[in-house]
């Protein structure tokens, strides 16, 4: 990657319009941030079709095999990333073995300032290589400025790899939209506290991010109708929640045969459905780890 000289970052202006900010009463204040926030989800909506395309290339890389959800950057926005990822587990039931974390300064970064860290190339190169990333794996890169040098090392080092390479960035002229095969632009502008960028980039990064990886765990076969297949069912709650889903979907069933199928089935709601509409549990679970969408194991099976 050649360096060079950049211009300063939508994120790091300073819009003289809130100049004033410190001196306004707390509801402006208030009022000035929440449009900032209003702002960051109408730059999502507004990459909604590069979106899309991202989710396709992701599942289609992911689907079947033993590929990885890599998530990349350096401070607030690695911070981020790590609280989408981490969601992933118990909300969609996604391994743990599928999911691994690129921080800029390493895991001490998450909590307090590694000075330098986010301009290492070299510790990009190195923690790349430790993960052996290939062609199975999808990593997300994630800067506010597009230009943060350890982020897009990781991009070009994961391209060269073969892995799947998505961008979020806030800047339209930033490397890393071009480095990635997704370049994904959430482009916020200045602001209101001018290079804080925990507050519109970062808003922006977590709507993105929220609704890719629900939509690509949809994708993947977690989610049937509006509801989650794979949150895993350690307690009470949860357990009564899969039987209510399984009665939802078979009314014939009743809310013991419901517990008693699931329990049989160590809980595994996705095979749980597939067996009470017929499916022999062996052939259960080998649908499901194809991770089609779920509707489309059902009729398939039916038809």
């Amino acid at each position: 990657m050649v360096e060079k000289t950049l211009k300063l970052p939508p994120t790091e202006t300073v819009d003289p319009s809130y100049g004033d900010f410190d001196q306004r009463a707390v509801d402006a204040q208030l009022r000035a941030l929440l449009e900032g926030q209003a702002r960051a989800i109408r730059a999502v909506e507004d990459c909604i079709g590069d979106l899309a395309n991202a989710v396709a290339a992701a599942a289609e890389r992911l689907r079947g095999s033993s590929g990885r959800l890599i998530y990349a950057g350096a401070g607030c926005s690695i911070r981020i990333g790590v609280q989408d990822g981490v969601e992933l587990v118990p909300t969609f039931g996604w391994p743990l073995s599928r999911l691994a974390y690129l921080v800029a300064g390493g895991p001490e970064a998450l909590s307090v300032s590694v000075e330098g860290a986010e301009d290492d190339r070299q510790a990009a190169r190195e923690a790349l290589g430790a993960l052996a990333v290939g062609i199975d794996d999808v990593v997300i890169g994630i800067a506010a400025s597009g230009n943060t040098l350890y982020t897009c090392q990781v991009i070009e080092s994961a391209s060269v790899a073969g892995a799947l390479t998505i961008g979020v960035s806030s800047n339209p002229a930033g490397q890393l939209l071009t480095l990635a095969d997704h370049g994904l632009l959430t482009e916020t502008g200045a602001e209101v506290l001018a290079g804080s960028t925990r507050l519109a980039a970062g808003t922006a990064q977590k709507a993105l991010l929220n609704a890719f990886s629900t939509t690509l765990m949809t994708a993947l076969g977690r989610v049937l109708g509006n509801e989650m297949l794979c949150v895993q069912a350690n307690n009470a709650k949860l357990k009564d929640r899969q039987a209510r889903i399984l009665i939802g979907q078979v009314p014939t069933m009743d809310l013991e045969a419901a517990r008693q199928l699931l329990a049989s089935v160590n809980w595994d709601l996705r095979v749980g459905l597939l067996v009470a509409h017929g499916m022999p549990e062996s052939d259960a679970r080998i649908a499901i780890a194809t991770e089609q969408p779920f509707r489309t194991l059902w009729s398939h099976y039916s038809a």
